[in-house]
């Protein structure tokens, strides 16, 4: 897998919308203003805020912010915003001839779970994060981490025990993100070559039978047959411990048969504990009677 290069201060960020969010005065406001913290240009995508916003996805317009981004040499990272549905209408329709010759960082979650599936398939890694118009939701920690990655400052995690955890240790590529945009891909193109890797996943929805339908749609489908491991982020959007811990067991069961190591609980997703991962690259989950840990290579 190839690591895009880390950003250096100047660089150029273009902020995209692949589902169609378009940023309020006070968002654009927030995620400028971080940025320019950080020493780095915002730039917003051509038709951010000019398209027609009576079309739900006008789908051409945001197909040329994306091919727009993806072909900008100056363009060192793409932070996509976000959203529930659009980037599977986009993400087939891009040329990425140019963006593989010179890889930049696509960076964001539910939603463009599609695009990391698409770089994924291409061989290029990505990061998994909060999205920018969430930055009012994210900690002040979560926020500083994502920042540490992009400019090549890589630590390892280590995450408190949990009663669900399923000790080992295990090495392979990290995969996944949103589950059920994980479930959707399965048999399409974008479907992650699963052997040997280790799955990460999070959830949005606020339905069980959803989560447990996801889950097992891809134990069923074989997956889970090879995997080497699984990272269980924020299940659930309102950070509620009940509904957390009913969907921890309903993964836990869908996954009682294997063997492989599970850390529950780690802190990604629809969550103000929203830490970065880095996907497709390779790691060491070891998760031990006092938790987990998570190295990056």
């Amino acid at each position: 897998m190839i690591r895009p290069t880390y950003l250096q201060p100047g660089d150029k960020v273009t902020l995209v919308s692949p589902s169609g969010h378009i940023p309020s005065p006070e968002e654009w406001n927030n995620i400028t203003g971080l940025l320019k913290d950080w020493g780095l240009t915002p730039v917003p995508s051509p038709h951010l805020f000019s398209r027609d916003t009576r079309d739900e996805f006008a789908t051409e317009e945001i197909l040329q912010d994306w091919q727009s981004a993806l072909n900008d040499e100056d363009c060192r990272a793409i932070w996509c915003l976000d959203g529930d549905y659009g980037s599977l209408r986009i993400v087939e329709e891009a040329d990425y001839s140019v963006f593989q010759g010179n890889p930049k960082w696509i960076i964001g979650m539910n939603d463009t779970t599609v695009l990391h599936a698409k770089l994924y398939t291409l061989g290029i890694e990505s990061l998994h994060a909060f999205t920018p118009d969430r930055l009012h939701d994210t900690s002040p920690e979560a926020i500083n981490q994502v920042r540490n990655y992009l400019f090549g400052i890589i630590s390892s995690y280590a995450t408190p025990r949990h009663e669900y955890n399923r000790l080992g240790f295990s090495e392979g590529e990290l995969i996944g993100g949103n589950l059920g945009w994980f479930h959707s891909l399965h048999a399409t193109r974008l479907e992650h070559y699963t052997r040997g890797t280790i799955l990460f996943i999070e959830e949005s929805t606020d339905d069980l039978n959803l989560i447990d339908r996801y889950i097992r749609c891809i134990k069923y489908s074989g997956i889970l047959q090879h995997i080497e491991g699984m990272i269980v982020g924020q299940l659930g959007t309102d950070n509620n411990p009940s509904f957390q811990e009913k969907a921890n067991r309903i993964i836990r069961a869908a996954i009682e048969e294997y063997d492989f190591p599970v850390c529950f609980n780690f802190p990604a997703g629809l969550t103000k504990e929203n830490y970065p991962l880095i996907l497709g690259t390779g790691i060491e989950l070891v998760v031990s009677i006092n938790g987990g840990k998570i190295q990056f290579s």
